[in-house]
């Protein structure tokens, strides 16, 4: 998920479990290790495309790594608060949840996480939580800022107000999950005959919230897209996307289209951009709708092309020039039941 939830679910698990001891130290530490995973995109910039794309929440999110990360830190970091009792044990447990949380909560996200490296290149993605919702984090940013006003001394009402925050938040996860069960339900009811030879292949939130939910339907030759809110009163529409993989066909076997297909689990289809480079667009993620626009743009996209020594760029481009806001106003008119003016919207 973004920073800011990183941050503030490490937060809460370092007051948790140091804050008794170090103060507002603890929940320190603990945002820096519930952030230290997503650090590996400094190592980006000097990494070819495919590999940029299969680093990123690949080791530094595995199992493996944070469970010896843990062990290792915990002595150094304890002889830091040597003087606050801080023993070596409470140091690696600290190290471990906050490093820990950090990957469950992207997991529960639609961009995956590979959280078996080096043992398993598989991405782990529940499909559950937009990568930024806000009624998620809250609850514990409220909590975290709360608890630390509260003197040191009153630990236990400290522990009470995170345990309430996390409480709020978990209910809120409960629901999501609820939300996504019905979603699935109500996608499959008549899908077959609606879209012969489809099958839902993802089932995934809409941007910043779970009431408006995306269905993926694959077919031989495309994708169909559905939407559904617990609001609507008419009949959905399904919109229907090529896939026009012949379309890449002269990148078949380089790195760089291989490791998109990866990343997509398969779920890709191919444009040709304005520019004349070749867009590959993974169909997993929503698009932006902006009304004033009229079609959509999908996030995830990735523009190949050949540079003069042939080499392939394959740079990850976010569309430009929409009005942000407008998109947002339509996604809650959306869930509001409001169809008519979503599904005019065209298709990329």
């Amino acid at each position: 998920m973004d920073s800011l939830t990183q941050a503030v679910v490490g937060a809460v698990v370092g007051e948790l479990i140091l804050g008794k001891k170090i103060g507002w130290r603890g929940a320190a530490w603990g945002a820096f290790f519930g952030t230290l995973p997503d650090l590996d995109i400094i190592a980006l910039p000097f990494l070819d495309p495919a590999a940029g794309i299969r680093w990123h929440r690949g080791i530094s999110h595995s199992i493996p790594i944070m469970i010896i990360a843990s062990f290792l830190l915990a002595r150094v970091l304890a002889r830091v608060h040597k003087s606050d009792h801080v023993r070596p044990k409470e140091m690696g447990w600290m190290v471990f949840w906050a490093w820990s949380t950090h990957v469950l909560v992207d997991c529960f996200t639609t961009y995956g996480t590979q959280i078996f490296e080096p043992f398993s290149h598989y991405r782990a993605a529940m499909n559950t939580l937009f990568i930024v919702d806000p009624l998620f984090t809250l609850p514990m940013l409220i909590g975290i800022i709360l608890a630390l006003r509260i003197d040191p001394e009153r630990w236990r009402k400290r522990r009470l107000v995170i345990w309430r925050s996390v409480a709020v938040s978990c209910l809120y996860l409960c629901f999501a999950f609820t939300m996504k069960v019905i979603a699935e339900q109500k996608m499959m009811k008549n899908l077959t005959t609606e879209v012969p030879n489809g099958e839902l292949v993802a089932v995934a939130p809409s941007s910043f919230n779970t009431l408006l939910w995306r269905g993926l339907i694959e077919t031989p030759d495309g994708y169909y897209l559905r939407y559904w809110s617990p609001f609507d009163s008419v009949k959905p529409c399904y919109e229907y996307f090529p896939k026009n993989r012949e379309l890449a066909s002269e990148y078949e076997g380089e790195s760089a289209l291989e490791a998109l297909k990866w990343f997509s689990r398969g779920h890709w289809v191919a444009r040709k951009g304005d520019d004349g480079t070749m867009v590959i667009i993974d169909m997993r993620f929503t698009e932006i709708r902006d009304p004033h626009n009229g079609q959509a743009q999908p996030i995830f996209q990735w523009h190949l092309s050949r540079d003069e020594s042939g080499e392939i760029q394959a740079p990850m481009l976010r569309p430009t020039g929409l009005d942000y806001g407008a998109a947002i106003a339509l996604v809650w008119r959306r869930i509001c039941g409001h169809q008519k003016e979503w599904d005019a919207i065209k298709e990329f």
